[in-house]
């Protein structure tokens, strides 16, 4: 996973010449209560960009002499240099190194610079990396630390201490390719002893949104009881084989137990996992419909009218399934299928559905008739497949011919430049049918126009003719130019 990483992140720095090590920084500000803001600088030493030799013991491994150096108005305010060391492998394949560096800082603005060597390579080539820190004093009332994306989340060791019992391995990027399959998040929370009591119960929530509507995505939000106090840790891990892909927000609030919230920290991560969701039962059954627009549907019939609206945009399996779904009205497979059907559709399984079924009702009141909804009429699967015509000519009281309109399209799908003709045979519904189309799958009758003047006179002859009449005149040059 780190080396899938690797190629991304390294797109983020200054390019080094071919002998500097890559690497790639972030910090993250924490408070330890009664001592002040913490700051965490997390590095990742990338693979590829470093030599492995044998080491004393015969194994290869990799070596890089790190120094971080904290400066604020010329002068040294912290600074540590360590050797970061690799794993230790009979291979020569490499993997970032990953490693954390900590110092109390007062409130204040400061320069972070790091400098790497490799310590392998004769090449003495150091890379530089420098970056204004700014270190804020602890908000008051309940407030919420950086929050870090990690690769995951391991106890704390005594080689590894951390007052609060975590200890997240940091995944250094804001770019989540399809690899990355589970991800973690840790924060610190602060302020909720006064608040709200030492030891009185809230609520932490750690969700995932979308970032252009900041709603919650499906299932992936977590909720935990947590009890007041001087610093109270939320480290979570969620696996998102699942998240799709686009622009999210990784969130922590905290919530008062009436529901108040308390306090939200938020985190910007892009996604990159393609999906097709497969129908079968076996995949259908692993979606968790919890915080969803599918599982807040609780009525039957509410559920089995969304999906047979549905129909007109759906391709053959899908019918079919909607077909199965109108007979057996199960609610469990009804919403799973619902979910998936628009999950394969957007980015935004929800805000496609609405936007989708805002158009349901319109084509309800522009074509319904007495014995159709108007989605299930042809206009109205046609309006919905392929959106509003460029154009409508209606013509219903030609004398010699049936009631008949003519849309045209610049674009039907992946065609342009497409027609239909749709007529009403029974004089009386005001359901028009489909009787020609241009667009390839449709109904196709080249006969169209003598159809439509068999009104008063049989036309057995089954060859496209001319229709002699000005009203057929009149029809073929509507068809002919759209206007």
């Amino acid at each position: 996973m780190r080396t899938t990483i690797t190629l991304i992140a390294a797109l983020l720095l200054a390019q080094p010449s071919l002998s500097a090590v890559g690497i790639v920084v972030e910090s993250k500000i924490y408070h330890m209560p009664g001592q002040g803001p913490r700051v965490e600088v997390n590095m990742a030493f990338l693979a590829g960009t470093m030599t492995t030799v044998p080491n004393t013991a015969g194994f290869m491994q990799a070596r890089v002499e790190a120094i971080t150096i904290v400066e604020q108005a010329g002068a040294i305010k912290a600074f540590a240099k360590t050797e970061v060391l690799g794993p230790e492998r009979l291979d020569s394949l490499q993997q970032d190194l990953i490693h954390q560096e900590s110092f109390q800082l007062a409130p204040g603005t400061y320069e972070l610079v790091i400098e790497a060597r490799d310590l392998n390579s004769q090449d003495t080539t150091v890379t530089r990396y420098r970056v204004p820190l700014a270190v804020g004093a602890q908000a008051p009332g309940v407030s919420i630390s950086d929050l870090m994306l990690a690769e995951r989340i391991e106890p704390a060791s005594a080689d590894r201490p951390r007052a609060t019992g975590f200890w997240p391995v940091p995944l250094l990027t804001d770019y989540l390719p399809a690899a990355i399959s589970s991800l973690g998040f840790y924060a610190e929370i602060y302020g909720s002893d006064a608040a709200i009591g030492t030891d009185s119960l809230f609520l932490l929530s750690c969700q995932i949104e979308d970032f252009e509507h900041k709603r919650i995505q499906g299932a992936f939000k977590h909720i935990q009881r947590a009890k007041g106090g001087a610093v109270v840790p939320l480290a979570v891990e969620m696996p998102i084989a699942e998240l799709g892909s686009g622009n999210y927000l990784a969130v922590v609030e905290a919530h008062d137990r009436k529901g108040t919230l308390l306090a939200r920290r938020e985190l910007f991560f892009q996604r990159n996992n393609s999906i097709r969701r497969q129908y079968d039962l076996e995949s259908m059954g692993t979606i968790d419909l919890s915080n969803t627009f599918a599982g807040a549907i609780t009525d039957r019939d509410t559920l089995a009218e969304h999906l047979a609206s549905m129909r007109p945009i759906a391709d053959q399996l899908e019918q079919k399934i909607i077909d199965d779904r109108w007979k057996d009205r199960d609610m469990d497979l009804m919403r799973r299928f619902f979910y998936s059907f628009w999950a394969n559709r957007g980015t935004d399984p929800e805000a496609a559905w609405r936007a989708y079924a805002a158009e349901v009702v319109k084509v309800n009141k522009l074509f319904g008739c007495r014995v159709q909804k108007g989605y299930q009429t042809d206009r109205g699967m046609v309006y919905l497949k392929y959106g509003p015509p460029n154009t409508m000519m209606d013509r219903m009281n030609e004398m010699d011919a049936y009631p008949y309109t003519i849309w045209h399209y610049y674009r039907a799908g992946r065609f342009t430049n497409r027609r239909f003709v749709f007529y009403q045979p029974d004089l009386i519904s005001q359901c028009l049918v489909l009787l020609h189309s241009e667009v390839p799958g449709e109904i196709q009758n080249p006969r169209w126009n003598q159809v439509l003047h068999s009104r008063n006179v049989a036309a057995p002859n089954v060859d496209p003719m001319k229709v002699d009449t000005q009203s057929g005149e009149r029809a073929n040059e509507f068809f002919q130019m759209p206007r």
